[in-house]
């Protein structure tokens, strides 16, 4: 039995050490081996040897031994001992000698037949470490000074340790026993790594990535070997070619995934499984993966089936889910393309059936893969969108938009994948310039998609008449190549017929059968297209049958290349000649394959770079000194560090072309027309500039946000360069370009942005377009910042266009402004997500109302119709930032400053108004100041849509219902402009005033109605009503807001008569609804 170390024997920190050193015998060489291998448990199948005493004995912590000692001693064995002794070993102890050394590198498979046991884990050690060393040894930079025994050596564990020890095994072994049995079933996606040790994961990291690049690890040191000239006996084993490695580590993986979905005790970590997965697309390594996972992923063939086995086929499909959505873009990309040629290929070749039974056989592997093809999936809707509309995809013309068809097997999928391929269908570009086989292929996806969907479809009949469809009909009709001018026909004929009622007035479109009959190659083409349409038009109103029997017998019918026999683990390496042969020179020597150089290459040769030139003798000086702008001069700014001498030629310009900016600094120099480096510009050159910094400016600022501090420092700076742009250069969406910097802006830096953009918005010096864009990018990015998603900008409007274009159509100027300023303004994305909050607000209010007051189902009380359906609600972004929460900082940097600002505007307004009374007044303002522009109904309708867009992102803080929604409502009641009142009148003009309050009251009581709805869906009124009675009002904030509501529906309905309440009316309904709601529910409890 082994026994304690002695002071003369050695400890493992020294054995390698000392096999390093001269051994005078196979005995003594024994005596040090053995004891460490005895420690480890990995000589349990040699009983001989597990139980051989050691002269010499000394005892080893498996675990200590494992981190380091036991990579030195692998690495002194493979490069001297190993080629040294074997021969003498194997004459003295014959073949189970060389097991000795093999151990160290090679554990028995009975090693890895437990996640849990101390030999599983001592065996694991020792094969990771292997796989390291060995990869080390065969590094181009070492290979060439060893001897060609110990290249042979090498190459032979590796081949060995594939075949016991791959990814499956080294899963089991890392990531699989360091968990507390959670599954991906269970286990949220950014829980994932609570349940597995981060140092497992970084093993399992690590050996992968050694194990995948072995292949060209010892092809290259092969290579290196013959050019070298140094012969080596073995032949290059047949495990390491690259096929056939690789298809090994494809079974492993497809293997371990099935026994995951078997036992849930073991931990599933997705990015670890996804991790490999990459590697193993290629043709042949892909043809082995799917044949083994079909057949797990198929439905058993007889029912009624065992409900274990149902759930482990569940489970396995969940997890092949969950790894590819692990995945980049790009690489999903490249494994669902992989999927469909190999899939479509081997169907077409050798599965048999129809193409439709086809189609839908690919469909369910493509769905058990990466979930189903539905806009809501978006981790798989864009990489197969790019997949199917690739150019350089040579898909079948039949199998594939068959196969696409029947992946998206909702209707409103396939609705829209027919509009995202209507888009590639119909531009112009494409279908001048496309070839035939593209053609063909896109027309077969729409024609497919069209035939699948029911005639008479809406969303299909106003595809029909959209002007882009009608467009590319046209184009392809003009065209005179026979077969894309048939297509286009064919299209418009399908397109009528399964858009117009034949029993109505209109007539489908038909070109008639002499159109269709011919010889020509074009023409049989459109007939053969016309009767696959035929079967997928009569499979659409029925499932297709046998597809799984089509998927059996391609996995039965399987034929992959003869493998070559897995070595046996015990099986020796071949034993070297005793006598030394000369290096032979070959004739045409080799070339080296290319090395690819991985972590655990080292750069000893290379000499290291020289060290920076230290600190001035001046800047040394300054930071030694206690005055703060010696400090900061010491070292230049950004902007010094890139400026050049004024009026020098520009860095940003290279030949003539002005690059996109880089730094911050950089931007706003842009955005001002100016170089960075001060040169001088002239007016082209500062339109350029302009240009690019608003084309540029918005992905800058994203990209810098989040790293370093170059993006805070010069937030504010870059925020009034953008506040105080014009578009003088008349550049093509100056406006939304501008609104999504600042977004950007607002989203990276709001503690700092916001404040200065509300600052801005009452001051004088913007334009009324101005002021649109900064309370739009406020609220876009509460919007953003608070995990909500945000519409895009609506185009600028055509009819304002035209009125620009043809002066003599303009209306009377006042009148033409006003409605002109309302068709650009009114559905800008701040109205948008105002009425769509309104919106949902009213429909809740109603539906609630209708359970608890009867009366309120009464159509004289609401005149709200069925456009106001509850709206489903908003999903939360799944972008994460490492900016602050919306909710965190909407008081403090939003919302309460907003609203403080425009008091203290309206005590400067009211202020400068009575000083202007002394005067004469000037100008269309009262007072002959034109201080009153954010005073403009259309300009307070927005700012009053803004507060409520913010309202409605902050309701999450918890403050929300004691800070932000009493300092709302008491701003709302502040201002309530129930009728024509000083906003009117400070107008000189007041023929419309009417149209102009309805705007305003509109605006203030869905900001109010916004404020309710949230009030009651979070404590159904109870803090508002609370907060009153404590301050001693007695409900007197929501008595107001009743009196209000009811002062204006009434009026709206005297107004409105027969045809019912407008706008106004409406909110104000809203309104009283959550009103009595709240009263009725907490009246008695706050005495009101």
């Amino acid at each position: 039995m082994p026994v304690a170390a002695t002071p003369d024997t050695p400890s493992s920190s020294s054995l390698s050490a000392r096999l390093a050193e001269p051994l005078s015998s196979t005995d003594e060489l024994l005596d040090l081996l053995l004891p460490p291998l005895q420690s480890l448990s990995l000589l349990s199948d040699r009983p001989s040897l597990a139980q051989r005493p050691a002269r010499l004995p000394f005892t080893f912590q498996a675990e200590r031994f494992a981190r380091r000692p036991l990579g030195l001693v692998q690495k002194v064995l493979v490069e001297k001992v190993w080629p040294e002794w074997e021969g003498a070993l194997v004459a003295e102890e014959g073949a189970a000698g060389l097991v000795v050394f093999e151990r160290f590198f090679v554990p028995p498979p009975t090693a890895f037949a437990s996640t849990s046991s101390d030999a599983s884990s001592n065996g694991a050690a020792v094969a990771i470490s292997a796989y390291s060393v060995l990869s080390s040894v065969l590094s181009s930079k070492t290979v060439s000074a060893l001897p060609p025994r110990s290249v042979e050596i090498a190459l032979d564990l590796l081949a060995k340790l594939s075949s016991t020890f791959n990814i499956e095994e080294l899963y089991l072994t890392t990531v699989g026993s360091s968990g507390s049995g959670k599954n991906v079933d269970t286990a949220e996606p950014e829980e994932e790594g609570s349940f597995a040790d981060p140092a497992a994961i970084s093993r399992w990291e690590t050996t992968q990535r050694v194990l995948l690049g072995v292949p060209t690890r010892a092809a290259n040191a092969w290579g290196v070997m013959q050019g070298k000239g140094k012969k080596v006996a073995r032949e290059f084993p047949q495990e390491l070619h690259p096929d056939s490695f690789m298809t090994a580590s494809a079974r492993s993986l497809a293997n371990l995934v099935w026994r995951l979905a078997n036992d849930p005790t073991i931990p599933v970590s997705r990015s670890a499984l996804s991790s490999s997965l990459p590697s193993l697309t290629s043709g042949s390594t892909l043809d082995v993966l799917l044949s083994l996972v079909i057949p797990r992923l198929l439905p058993p063939e007889t029912f009624p089936a065992p409900a274990d086995i149902l759930l482990r086929r569940q489970r396995h499909i969940d997890i092949w889910r969950a790894v590819t959505d692990e995945l980049s873009e790009r690489d999903l990309q490249r494994f669902m393309r992989a999927i469909v040629v190999l899939m479509t290929q081997k169907l077409r070749s050798k599965a048999g059936g129809t193409v439709l039974q086809q189609a839908r056989a690919a469909a369910f592997v493509l769905d058990s893969f990466f979930g189903a093809l539905d806009p809501a999936n978006k981790a798989t809707w864009k990489p197969a969108l790019a997949v199917f509309f690739d150019v350089r995809g040579s898909f079948d013309n039949d199998l594939t938009p068959l196969l696409a068809v029947s992946w998206a097997a909702e209707t409103a999928a396939r609705i829209e994948l027919l509009k995202e391929v209507l888009k590639v269908w119909g531009n112009a570009e494409e279908i001048r310039a496309g070839l035939d086989s593209r053609r063909l292929y896109l027309t077969t996806l729409v024609l497919t998609f069209l035939v699948s969907l029911p005639p008479l479809q809406p969303d299909l009949v106003t595809l029909s008449r959209s002007p882009n469809f009608l467009s590319a009909v046209s184009t392809h009709l003009s065209l005179v190549a026979p077969l894309q001018r048939l297509l286009g026909m064919l299209v418009a004929e399908i397109v009528s017929q399964r858009t117009v009622d034949p029993k109505g007035e209109l007539k489908p479109l038909d070109f008639g059968a002499e159109i269709w009959a011919g010889d020509s190659s074009e023409k049989r083409t459109t007939r053969q297209l016309r009767g696959v349409l035929a079967q997928v038009e009569t499979a659409a109103a029925g499932q297709v049958e046998g597809w799984q029997h089509v998927l059996r017998r391609l996995s039965s019918t399987e034929t992959h290349p003869p493998q070559a026999p897995a070595p046996l683990v015990n099986r020796a390496p071949l034993k070297p000649t005793s006598v030394e042969e000369p290096p032979v020179q070959p004739a045409n020597p080799k070339r080296p394959m290319i090395s690819i150089i991985g972590d655990g290459d080292s750069d000893d040769d290379f000499e290291p770079l020289p060290l920076p030139p230290g600190p001035s003798e001046a800047t040394l000086e300054a930071l030694a000194s206690d005055d703060p702008a010696l400090y900061h001069s010491a070292f230049p700014s950004q902007q010094a560090a890139t400026a050049g001498p004024a009026g020098g030629a520009s860095h940003t310009r290279k030949r003539g072309k002005l690059r996109p900016p880089v730094y911050i600094p950089e931007l706003v120099a842009y955005l001002k027309g100016e170089d960075p480096q001060g040169a001088k510009e002239e007016a082209d050159g500062e339109a350029e500039r302009v240009e690019m910094g608003l084309k540029e400016g918005e992905a800058l600022v994203r990209r810098k946000a989040g790293w370093g501090g170059e993006l805070r420092e010069n937030a504010v700076d870059l925020a009034f360069a953008l506040m105080g742009l014009h578009n003088k250069f008349e550049l093509d969406d100056f406006e939304q370009q501008k609104q999504a910097i600042l977004v950007a802006l607002l989203v990276a830096c709001p503690t700092e942005v916001a404040p200065a953009v509300i600052e801005q918005c009452f001051t004088n010096s913007y334009s009324l377009t101005q002021r649109h864009v900064l309370l739009a990018a406020l609220a876009l990015a509460a919007r953003e910042l608070a995990g909500l998603p945000t519409p895009t900008s609506a185009p600028k409007s055509r009819i304002a266009d035209r009125d620009e274009q043809f002066p003599s159509k303009r209306l009377p100027p006042q009148l033409h402004r006003r409605l002109a300023s309302a068709s650009t303004e009114s559905d800008g994305p701040v109205e948008a997500l105002s009425a769509n909050l309104t919106r949902m607000a009213l429909s809740g209010a109603r539906e609630d109302a209708e359970t608890s007051l009867p009366e309120a189902a009464r159509e004289k009380l609401l005149k709200v119709r069925g456009t106001t359906r509850r709206s489903a609600r908003l999903d939360l972004a799944q972008d994460t930032s490492s900016t602050p929460t919306f909710a965190s900082i909407a008081a403090e940097s939003f919302i309460l400053p907003l609203i403080n600002r425009f008091w203290l505007y309206l005590r400067d307004t009211a202020t400068s108004s009575l000083a202007g009374r002394q005067t004469q007044s000037v100008g269309p303002y009262a007072g002959g100041t034109p201080a009153l522009m954010l005073l403009e109904p259309m300009l307070l309708a927005k700012f009053l849509a803004t507060l409520a867009v913010l309202v409605h992102a902050a309701r999450h803080w918890p403050a929300f219902l004691a800070v932000i929604v009493p300092e709302t409502l008491a701003f709302v009641l502040a201002i309530k402009p129930a009728q024509p009142f000083a906003v009117a009148s400070a107008r000189a003009v007041e023929e419309d005033a009417g149209l102009d309050t309805d705007l305003v009251v509109s605006s203030a009581l869905e900001l109010v109605l916004v404020a309710l709805d949230a009030t009651v869906q979070l404590d159904g009124g109870k803090t508002l009503m609370s907060s009153s009675a404590a301050n001693g009002e007695g409900g007197a904030i929501v008595a107001d807001v009743k009196d209000w509501a009811e002062e204006v529906f009434e009026r709206e309905e005297r107004r409105g008569g027969q045809v019912g309440v407008g706008r106004p009316g409406r909110a104000a309904a809203g309104v009283l609804l959550r009103v009595d709601e709240i009263v009725g529910r907490w009246r008695v409890a706050v005495g009101w």
